[in-house]
């Protein structure tokens, strides 16, 4: 409760608990309006009137321009802190697109390395089945081939065991069946997917050379 005095010149405002003990003093002008209760020289002030006077005194500190002042600074702190708040997540959300990327792209690396890792086991694969394969088949046309070497006595019926046509068998045929078997049988001039054409025309070829040296070294000019 507020306890008023008044020693001619001011105006004093007490504010008591109920046992008078002073707790705080508040120098104010009162309106002559605000309802007051007597007792000897203090006047007891309503709490409804003490509210609605500190209520004014709130009103006309609003309209000063100290605090007309504050609110704007206030407010044009709160916009930038909100604005550096929103550049602060534009950049946080941009380095996460960023981060998101970058794990997309090592991702996608390490998944065509790990398929050309798997591409080159399959290729090592093959060329080991294809090696395989190669020797087998070596093996019989060498088989075949030594038959016919072994059969032979001269180069024309060599030539014409490997079906290429020699005519009578004068020496000048004979070096043109010769040029002629050289070119069917060129190792470069066969399928690269067929593997037994291949192996057959490598073995041929140097069965050929080397009944070339041994035959045709004797055929008359």
């Amino acid at each position: 409760m507020l306890r008023r005095c008044s020693d001619g010149d001011h105006v004093i405002l007490i504010d008591v608990e109920l046992s008078e003990s002073f707790s705080n003093v508040i120098f104010i002008d009162v309106p002559e309006s605000t309802p007051k209760k007597f007792r000897g020289d203090i006047i007891f002030i309503d709490d409804e009137s003490n509210d609605n006077c500190i209520t004014t005194q709130r009103e006309r500190i609003k309209e000063t321009s100290e605090y007309k002042k504050a609110l704007e600074e206030e407010l044009a702190s709160r916009q930038k802190a909100l604005a550096i708040q929103a550049e602060e997540a534009k950049k946080l959300k941009l380095m996460l697109r960023r981060k998101k990327a970058e794990s997309t792209r090592l991702l996608e690396i390490e998944k065509r390395q790990m398929q050309r890792v798997e591409e080159m086991r399959e290729t090592q694969k093959k060329d080991v089945e294809n090696t395989n394969l190669k020797e087998q088949i070596r093996f019989e046309v060498w088989k075949e081939l030594s038959k016919l070497e072994m059969t032979c006595h001269d180069m024309a019926s060599v030539l014409c065991g490997l079906g290429i046509t020699v005519g009578v068998g004068t020496s000048h045929e004979v070096r043109v069946a010769y040029k002629k078997a050289l070119l069917k049988f060129h190792p470069d001039r066969t399928s690269r997917s067929d593997i037994r054409q291949q192996v057959e025309a490598e073995e041929t070829f140097k069965l050929i050379s080397r009944m070339k040296d041994k035959y045709l070294p004797t055929l008359r000019q």
